[in-house]
């Protein structure tokens, strides 16, 4: 699949995604190039007369938001969201999860723990049989980094800090380092995710296990639901 076929297909699976979306309901908003694809989307609705109000996972969703009018609100107001819907960077047919290659992994795992049903969206390239091609996000506080990158180390993953366009090292919205982590083929998830909770100084990592409900996955030709 060519670069422009993939984005036609994220918007494709975003477009479906708005099926989930009804009038009244607060939603989840990710982060990421196919969520973009879904907030333009919702934004295009809500000029329409959806009533809605969303709850963004980054700083830059939430701008999108406002400057699309979308009505934005917080977990002070809205303490439960109807349906989030958000990307993968990675996902198996069992809806396991990589996600927080755009570094919003935290917030975004507040989100869809919150959501009633959390759906994603996302183009045929990311569905996998196993988890770990892709770097594993590990977010970690700043002043234990080496600490936490050590004890990774020790779990079969080598670890990068990762780096911002400019070359600064990447800050998260909530002021954390992200460390990039590979290992191959990740064979139990739930252990790893486990074993990765378990180290002190880590604030959150960016295994999704028994969280989405259904992932839409756009293909060449058509639209595949897979549902947990």
């Amino acid at each position: 699949m060519l670069a422009m076929d993939a984005d036609k297909a994220k918007e494709l699976a975003a477009q479906r995604s708005l099926e989930f979306i009804e009038d009244g309901m607060v939603v989840g908003m990710g982060s990421g190039t196919t969520a973009t694809h879904f907030i333009k989307l919702l934004g295009e609705r809500v000029k329409q007369g959806l009533k809605v109000r969303g709850i963004a996972s980054s700083k830059a969703s939430e701008d999108l938001a406002v400057s699309l009018s979308i009505p934005v609100t917080d977990f002070h107001e809205c303490p439960e969201i109807d349906v989030a819907i958000d990307g993968a960077d990675e996902l198996t047919h069992q809806l396991e999860l990589i996600k927080g290659g755009g570094g919003a992994l935290l917030r975004e795992k507040i989100v869809a723990s919150a959501s009633k049903r959390f759906i994603i969206v996302a183009d045929s390239r990311k569905l996998v049989n196993k988890l770990g091609k892709f770097p594993l996000p590990v977010e970690v506080i700043q002043m234990a980094s080496p600490l936490v990158a050590a004890k990774l180390q020790k779990l079969g993953l080598r670890t990068t800090v990762r780096k911002a366009a400019s070359g600064a090292e990447y800050i998260t919205d909530e002021g954390n380092l992200i460390l990039d982590c590979e290992g191959g083929e990740i064979e139990d998830p739930y252990k790893l995710a486990d074993s990765i909770r378990q180290i002190v100084g880590v604030v959150e990592h960016g295994l999704f296990l028994d969280m989405a409900n259904v992932a839409l996955i756009a293909g060449d030709s058509e639209i595949t639901e897979l549902i947990r």
